[in-house]
């Protein structure tokens, strides 16, 4: 369990429930609520936290409201589980009609749209997961890349390119599992489609792996590299609004390299205060 004060400068709005031990009294229980002020021009100015006595509520109030929550947790399972399903159908349609299509014009931009819907859809299955608790807002970002990367592997599966997959347990909030996994869906998919253009095949490298200060991700492959005067990712593209996001989210920092010939890695790592969920108590 973690201490109160370490807890608060961490979190917003609700940041859980809490003991608070007495000298000469019993313990008591407090909602912990929590918001930063900022001044006119943005910048914090101080930080407001109310704490609410639970004891205080009537027992026939908590049974009741104790109850409205599993209803909300059974309704939240329940919403996941049809948006996966919905997701599914969805990336499903747009792959039929892009392979219907593949005569007549570039279905690229459509195999990509399946793609990032199908890395959407795994999160909502990782979230409607039987014996998942609905309030359990951490998501396993080792489990959800590898899944992922099984998913890019069967769409888009090369003879002689092989992936060396190595990751670790490490939770993270939703906010900072979604865009981590589109980053990752995109970069992989790249890789099969066009790093081994005119080769036999290749390596491609997923590693996540954690430390005690954060988590680091390596999308690698040893391709042909970026062509000469290409970015990644590319200033107007939605992979670079994704990349902002998992900034601001993650405070996550990228490195890329790329030399023709020898491939491309991307490197990303985020501190673990800054992803992991926040506590519920």
């Amino acid at each position: 369990p973690r201490r109160l004060g370490e807890t608060i400068p961490e979190g917003t709005d609700r940041i859980g429930t809490f003991r608070i031990d007495r000298a000469e009294a019993a313990p008591v229980l407090v909602d912990v609520y929590s918001n930063l002020i900022e001044d006119d021009e943005g910048v914090p100015a101080y930080r407001l936290v109310v704490l609410v006595d639970v004891g205080a509520h009537v027992p026939a109030q908590q049974d009741d409201a104790v109850e409205r929550l599993r209803e909300k947790d059974l309704q939240l399972h329940e919403i996941q589980h049809r948006v996966k399903n919905n997701l599914q159908m969805i990336a499903a349609l747009i792959r039929i009609e892009a392979r219907n299509a593949s005569n007549r014009m570039d279905t690229a931009p459509f195999d990509r749209l399946a793609g990032r819907i199908e890395a959407i859809q795994i999160l909502y299955s990782l979230l409607s997961n039987e014996g998942r608790d609905a309030k359990d807002e951490a998501i396993d970002l080792g489990v959800y890349l590898s899944d992922i990367a099984s998913s890019v592997l069967r769409s888009h599966a090369v003879e002689g390119i092989r992936l060396e997959l190595k990751v670790d347990a490490y939770p993270v909030s939703v906010n900072v599992a979604m865009p981590t996994g589109l980053v990752v869906n995109e970069l992989l998919t790249n890789a099969l489609k066009h790093a081994f253009a005119g080769r036999d095949g290749g390596t491609i490298t997923l590693h996540s792996l954690s430390d005690g200060d954060g988590c680091r991700i390596t999308i690698a492959d040893d391709g042909v590299g970026l062509p000469e005067g290409v970015e990644w990712p590319r200033r107007g593209k939605l992979s670079a609004m994704i990349v902002q996001s998992l900034r601001q989210n993650a405070g996550a920092s990228f490195a890329v390299e790329s030399r023709p010939g020898q491939g491309l890695r991307v490197v990303i790592a985020f501190r673990r205060a800054a992803a992991a969920p926040i506590p519920t108590g």
